[in-house]
């Protein structure tokens, strides 16, 4: 049994490097046969990380003959269905979909988030090809929205839950964190991780954050800057430490998924823009509020009944303290993770079921 993965792989972006180690060990929790291979940005990096074999992702032949070699494409999981940060990126991932419907492989879009999708020939690319895969999972109802509205509706559609909420660190992972935090002189303080990126339509936001982030470090938090996307989200996390008057840190190396799971779990609450920071908050029962810059991170934020940040400083301020005094909030948290946790591993057995034995 052998298994194509298609998504946004090798390119040092922790939250999607989360979805194929989650999506991978799911599917070997009910079929440890299963072999697999990655179409990846770098696959040297991806095959050293991830122990699976890869193929460079602009390699058409690589591809082609990965493709005839498997019994199954899963494409996603992750928010790769968009048009909103290029045009050129959904074109190529529906196209590496029509091509293993062409050779006649089943295809599965797996916790796909779906959307923005804007542009024409983005809207008649996913209706002339989604409508022809075997089975959609989504991980949010307005995905399943939106690709109604598009106009695929052909195959059976599923709403699970984001893979990463399977995902947990390992023994190796805390102790290797416990280490680095020594280093970053993070002692007893109760920690606050700040995960952002830049992003221009909310270019002003970082003045504000700033002065939330001084008060919370004037009120006894220890502020660690975490890049989820590496080293991408270092200048906007730089930004924003030079506009603070109190001190903060930031993560100076390469963390990989479960060490940054394992870092999370270890604060107080999460504030974040990238989606992949807020789940694994949530993964780990760790209060967190989100910066909404696209639907996919409000879509997460509603599954748990919160609203995303104000941007402006006093009502950010008091939206962040009213999360941090509410101890039924870390309660809800952790019993609405178990119950996407188990939702999540659905999209394994989905998975499998489309593999002819």
């Amino acid at each position: 049994m052998r298994i194509a993965l298609s998504g946004y792989y090798g390119f040092d972006n922790a939250g999607d490097e989360a979805l194929l180690s989650a999506i991978t060990s799911s599917v070997r929790e009910l079929a440890p046969e299963a072999e697999f291979v990655v179409f990846s940005g770098n696959p040297g990096n991806t095959s050293k990380v991830h122990g699976i074999p890869a193929v460079y992702y602009k390699s058409p032949l690589k591809v082609m003959r990965s493709l005839m070699n498997s019994d199954l494409l899963i494409s996603g999981g992750g928010s790769i269905f968009q048009d909103i940060t290029s045009g050129r990126s959904l074109p190529y991932y529906i196209g590496v979909v029509a091509l293993a419907k062409l050779i006649g492989r089943p295809v599965m879009f797996y916790a796909q988030g779906v959307g923005p999708i804007n542009r024409k020939l983005s809207k008649f690319l996913m209706r002339l090809v989604g409508n022809r895969v075997n089975l959609i999972s989504l991980r949010d109802r307005e995905s399943a929205r939106l690709l109604q509205e598009i106009g695929v509706t052909r195959p059976p559609v599923m709403i699970t839950a984001d893979p990463v909420l399977a995902l947990q660190p390992g023994t190796s992972d805390q102790e290797n964190i416990a280490a680095c935090c020594s280093g970053w002189g993070i002692g007893n303080k109760p920690l606050i991780c700040v995960s952002v990126r830049h992003w221009p339509a909310l270019d002003g936001y970082q003045q504000d954050l700033a002065r939330v982030l001084d008060r919370l470090a004037g009120c006894g938090y220890t502020i660690l800057f975490v890049p989820m996307a590496w080293p991408e989200d270092i200048p906007e996390s730089r930004l924003i430490m030079s506009l603070m008057e109190e001190n903060s840190s930031i993560v100076d190396r390469k963390l990989n998924s479960k060490e940054l799971l394992a870092l999370i779990s270890r604060s107080e609450m999460l504030l974040g823009m990238r989606l992949h920071a807020l789940i694994f908050a949530a993964s780990q029962g760790v209060l967190f509020a989100g910066i909404s810059y696209d639907p996919k991170v409000e879509a997460f934020l509603h599954s748990y009944g919160l609203e995303p940040l104000p941007l402006a400083y006093d009502l950010m301020q008091e939206r962040i303290q009213q999360l941090l005094d509410s101890g039924e909030m870390r309660e809800d948290i952790t019993r609405r993770s178990l119950d996407l946790r188990s939702k999540s591993k659905e999209n394994a057995i989905l998975a499998l079921s489309l593999i002819k034995t």
